[in-house]
């Protein structure tokens, strides 16, 4: 019996010295993924904006930018989650100079074709709480219709509530 016992504070003497072990052994890795070409933040994210219809204001809402499924650096998706005449669109993006355009892409909420060209401008805008964040500005032709461009404007969102429509 005596025996058992020596073996039973024997067995929790191993185990808890593996237990120790592990714990200690592991070690953290810095590991940093490669970007392959995914958009950093400064492109996809929410963007708050003022819609201009045909010249005439339209609404103050909020706008994404997207990474493409396939994470293309040369491409983003643009969605104005419904709340324009409807736009989600894939157009090609230009990293260096932060300008996208499209012409004659798919509209996937309504299946017709628009025009896009716009940019991004780096600390180009103040939101109302005072920050300063960068600014989008694009302008859209829908083929549904033509000759009536829509334009959005505004800055990055920067999620505070004072900054938000």
């Amino acid at each position: 019996m005596k025996y058992n016992i020596i073996l039973k504070k024997l067995g929790y003497l191993f185990l808890s010295f593996a237990l120790i072990t592990t714990f200690i052994s592991c070690e953290e890795d810095d590991v940093t993924p490669e970007p392959n070409g995914i958009l950093t933040d400064d492109v996809r994210g929410t963007w708050v904006v003022d819609m201009y219809w045909d010249g005439d204001f339209y609404d103050h809402n909020t706008i994404s930018t997207l990474n493409t499924g396939d994470n293309d650096a040369d491409k983003i998706w643009i969605d104005d989650q419904g709340h324009g005449w409807g736009l989600l669109a894939k157009v090609n993006f230009d990293p260096n100079t932060l300008t996208f355009s499209a012409t004659d892409a798919d509209e996937h909420y309504y299946g017709v074709t628009v025009t896009i060209n716009g940019s991004i401008t780096k600390g180009g805008a103040t939101t109302p709480s005072g920050e300063t964040v960068d600014s989008i500005h694009f302008e859209v032709e829908f083929s549904d219709i033509p000759g009536e461009p829509w334009i959005y404007e505004g800055y990055k969102s920067t999620a505070k509530i004072e900054d938000y429509p």
